[in-house]
């Protein structure tokens, strides 16, 4: 049970972060994101060579001389931190950190270097294009964000599921 106190927190606001959400920032806000942002990125692209390793397999990322076991821990530790940065914003949007790293291999292909980047911008265009969506919709309503990228991201998935099972 979700207890409130209408001093401390809106509903509105609680409602729009379980939903998924994107509330229209101050600059101080914004200013704050983009260096968040730009720290998760640049946190990510230190994991990009050794993701490429991981890539080949186990014993050739070892002969390479990773420490597997200790990179994929501080990898996962990484992308947690970087998830919830994300999700402390945002909220619980469905499919977009799934589907957005799909999309980008197709786009740039596999390598993590330029893979990682365009996950981050292939996820904020598909976050934008549902917030417009989501906002446009059913005037003057607004459908949360997070039920927008769940339609949209189950067909993706069936769909990407039938193309793998045909090849």
């Amino acid at each position: 049970m979700l207890a409130l106190s209408d001093e401390t927190v809106s509903l509105q606001i609680v409602l729009s972060w379980v939903l998924g959400g994107v509330q229209t920032p101050t600059w101080p806000i914004l200013g704050l994101l983009a260096v968040l942002s730009a720290a998760c990125l640049g946190l990510t692209l230190l994991f990009a060579r050794g993701l490429d390793m991981i890539g080949l397999g186990e014993v050739m990322a070892t002969a390479f001389g990773l420490d597997v076991n200790r990179f994929v821990a501080l990898a996962v530790l990484a992308g947690s931190v970087v998830v919830a940065a994300a999700v402390a914003f945002g909220g619980l949007v469905a499919f977009v950190g799934l589907a957005a790293p799909h999309i980008a291999r197709w786009l740039v292909g596999p390598m993590h270097r330029p893979l990682l980047p365009a996950s981050a911008l292939v996820g904020a265009s598909i976050v934008t294009i549902a917030d417009a969506i989501a906002r446009a919709a059913l005037p003057p309503s607004e459908i949360p964000l997070g039920l927008v990228t769940a339609v949209a991201g189950g067909p993706f998935f069936v769909l990407l599921l039938a193309h793998r099972l045909r090849t």
